[in-house]
C-alpha cells in the first residue's frame, strides 16, 4: 500500500499565508521593433515591469495594469509562438498564454511571477503621472536586438530573449 500522505520531492505546496501572485509583461512594439523597458534611476537598473496582482484579479490583466502604472502606457496581449506544456505540450502554439513563471522565495515567501507580452504603439503619448508614490522610473523604447542585454537581472534577460525570439519566428 503507498502511503498517499508522503511528500515527493517534484511536489511543492505552499499554502496561503505563505505565496503571493504577481505579473509581469515585456511590452513590445512589434512594428517598430522595439521593447519598452523601466529604468530604475537609484539603481541604474534596466527593468521589466511587474507587480503583485489583486484579489479577484486574472493574471493577465494584473500584467496589463501594472504595465499602464509604470510606464503610463496602455497596452494589449500579443499572441506569440512560442512553445508550451498547455494545450499540445512541446509544441509551438500562437498565443498568449504567459511566456514564463518565476518563482522568487525571500523571508519564507514564494512570489510566483507570470510574464506576458503585450503590444504598445511607441507613438502614442505616454500618460504623466501614474507611478506610485517611491518608484523612480525612467521609461526607455530601446531595439529588440539591444533590450535582453541591457536587463539588470539574468531572469530578465533570458524572458526578454524569449519574447524577441518568439515575436521574430
Amino acid at each position: 500500500m503507498v502511503n498517499m500522505s508522503a511528500s515527493s520531492p517534484s511536489s511543492l505546496l505552499d499554502l496561503s499565508d505563505t505565496f503571493v501572485f504577481g505579473s509581469g509583461m515585456v511590452p513590445m512594439d512589434p512594428f517598430r521593433k522595439l521593447v519598452l523597458l523601466l529604468f530604475y534611476r537609484p539603481k541604474g537598473a534596466f527593468l521589466l515591469p511587474k507587480g503583485r496582482k489583486h484579489v479577484d484579479e486574472a493574471f493577465e490583466a494584473a500584467a496589463m495594469r501594472v504595465t499602464m502604472e509604470k510606464t503610463g502606457y496602455e497596452c494589449q496581449l500579443l499572441k506569440q509562438k512560442h512553445p508550451t506544456q498547455e494545450a499540445n505540450p512541446g509544441r509551438s502554439l500562437q498565443c498568449m498564454a504567459p511566456i514564463a513563471v518565476q518563482q522568487k522565495l525571500r523571508e519564507g515567501i514564494r512570489k510566483l511571477i507570470f510574464w506576458y507580452v503585450a503590444q504598445v504603439d511607441s507613438s502614442d503619448a505616454c500618460i504623466a503621472d501614474t507611478q506610485e508614490g517611491g518608484e523612480d522610473f525612467t521609461v526607455c523604447w530601446v531595439g529588440m536586438n539591444l533590450a535582453p542585454a541591457l536587463m539588470a537581472f539574468e531572469e530578465e534577460k533570458k524572458i526578454v530573449a524569449r519574447a524577441v525570439d518568439a515575436f521574430s519566428a
